[in-house]
């Protein structure tokens, strides 16, 4: 964190954390992962419609979903071995420009990173007063281009700047983003083409008549949807990405680094919306970051928003696989597996979110929490009515039901799950306001956010389940007489019936003794409080 947000923090009372770059790792993970639960859900409906086209319904289209993932991945990789190659075809070795002391300073700031394998160094006359690494993970390549070559004669600042650019460039082969960029390569151009394969698909239904006009503009929309989503996921991860590669390259001289962005190499200004289009960090968003790393790990709606849209569309995908080769017992049983394992990914996700707003923004208020609430409720709604799969109940539904008793109650829910979160953290950040002992705090809080969130969201996601099960079973003429069809209140008789299931027993009592125990416990493992300066 800068020097002026260090004092900002301390005259109003709070103390941030100095923000390591070991923790952007993480933090890549985390998109990564999140852009592969969002791609792999498409690419599996998109391999499961192959394999029911010939196969019989059953443990057959179980072995031949599986197979036919492989045409999903496969122009991933002739997309990324092609790109790769445009991008080194018309470059030059450096030793053959006249770029001499340049070539001699880039081999010794190459030599003195330790980089397992040392790249090929090209000229891009294109790139201008760019650079950028290329090629194969096995083989990477360095291309910078003739302007920014040209710096290093100039000396002084202008020298300054060139060697900050080739330390960003070997931050990113430090970092094996090469590797990272051929996963997610794979992901972003298997999103594509499973959902223009989907689309072409469902138009020749509509030419067989198979489906209406109506039916195939709202799949088409959803479709468009999902591969928004995931392209949305993976522009944050490279933005990132390269916000991880300046503060990494800056550690030597980070004058150097906040003069490079201010001198418009990073490029223009971009306003709100171009930031989340855009795949490079550019202008004051750059620049704000180089001088306050902690804003960029600290909660941010836009991300929970993607996460818990991801989740929604999880709940319902997985919700109907499970279905397709389950029954009896088990497959009444869906709602909660579901309920346990995508809600326990999501609690984690909203949980780091909101540690690391302790620890490197200054806390959590009641705002932050209201705003968290409403963006993961929203999130969530949202993901589970663009869903591609959509059998709940063994009947086909458009997503959770909007009913306002389920929808308050997820508000509720998310709510108290932000707020002892929260708690939770600022328990722990009162004792280690540097993040002196965080290892100590994530053995305990990982364990209890994942008891409490994966209660939490079982209850929610049963409960969802369920209302739209009997909504739509009653609106078939045969069920009428069924009883809870003929109550008044299902909403009522549905909920009472969840917390009948949820409420009892050991798991609620668990529950509880984490909930109240996790925070207690945190205080007294944290120690005594640090004595921090000005406080």
């Amino acid at each position: 964190m800068s020097e002026s947000g260090m004092r900002e923090n301390a005259a109003s009372g709070r103390s941030t954390a100095p923000v390591d770059v070991r923790a952007f790792p993480s933090e890549l993970s985390l998109l990564l992962a999140l852009l592969a639960a969002s791609v792999l859900t498409n690419d599996f409906f998109f391999a499961y419609w192959l394999a029911s086209l010939g196969t019989p319904a059953g443990t057959g289209e179980v072995f031949g979903t599986l197979s036919n993932l492989n045409q999903v991945v496969a122009p991933g990789l002739l997309a990324f071995a092609l790109v790769s190659r445009l991008r080194i075809r018309r470059c030059v070795p450096l030793e053959e420009t006249p770029f001499r002391e340049a070539t001699r300073t880039v081999r010794q700031l190459v030599g003195g990173a330790g980089l397992r394998r040392a790249p090929k160094l090209l000229v891009g006359r294109r790139l201008r007063s760019g650079a950028h690494v290329a090629g194969p993970p096995a083989r990477p390549s360095l291309v910078l281009g003739p302007e920014l070559l040209a710096l290093h004669d100039k000396g002084g600042e202008p020298r300054r700047v060139f060697e900050m650019v080739v330390r960003h460039e070997i931050a990113h082969l430090q970092a094996k983003d090469i590797s990272l960029y051929f996963l997610m390569t794979l992901l972003r151009w298997s999103n594509v083409y499973a959902g223009l394969f989907m689309v072409f698909a469902l138009t020749l239904d509509l030419g067989n008549g198979f489906v209406s006009g109506t039916e195939l503009l709202l799949v088409v929309v959803r479709v468009l949807l999902l591969m928004t989503l995931g392209e949305l996921i993976a522009r944050a991860f490279l933005r990132l990405r390269e916000h991880h590669a300046d503060l990494r390259g800056g550690t030597a001289d980070r004058d150097a680094l906040i003069t490079a962005m201010r001198a418009g190499t990073a490029g223009a200004a971009t306003g709100r919306l171009g930031a989340w289009l855009r795949h490079h960090p550019l202008g004051a968003e750059r620049l704000g970051v180089a001088q306050a790393p902690g804003r960029i790990l600290a909660s941010s709606p836009g991300r929970l928003f993607l996460g818990a849209t991801v989740a929604g569309v999880l709940f319902e995908t997985l919700q109907d696989m499970l279905r397709r080769i389950t029954d009896g017992e088990t497959q009444r049983a869906t709602p909660i597996l579901c309920g346990v394992a995508v809600g326990t990914a999501l609690t984690l996700f909203l949980a780091f979110g909101l540690w690391r707003q302790h620890w490197y923004a200054g806390g959590t208020g009641p705002v932050r929490l209201t705003v968290s609430a409403v963006v993961l409720s929203v999130g969530v709604v949202a993901g589970t009515r663009i869903a591609l799969y959509t059998e709940v109940s063994l009947f086909s539904e458009a997503g959770a039901p909007l009913a306002p008793s389920l929808l308050a109650a997820l508000f509720c829910g998310t709510l108290l799950l932000c707020g002892w979160i929260a708690a939770l953290g600022t328990v722990w950040h009162r004792r280690d306001p540097r993040a002196q002992r965080m290892p100590r705090f994530l053995a305990l809080a990982v364990p209890s956010v994942c008891v409490v969130g994966g209660w939490v969201f079982a209850l929610l996601w049963t409960w969802a389940a369920r209302l739209q099960g009997v909504r739509l079973g009653c609106s078939a003429p045969e069920n009428r007489n069924v009883a809870i069809c003929l109550s008044p209140t299902p909403e009522r008789d549905i909920a009472a019936a969840v917390f009948e299931t949820f409420g009892p027993g050991p798991v609620l009592v668990l529950v509880a003794v984490v909930a109240v125990g996790a925070p207690l416990l945190a205080r007294s493992l944290a120690g005594r409080p640090d004595v921090v300066p000005g406080i």
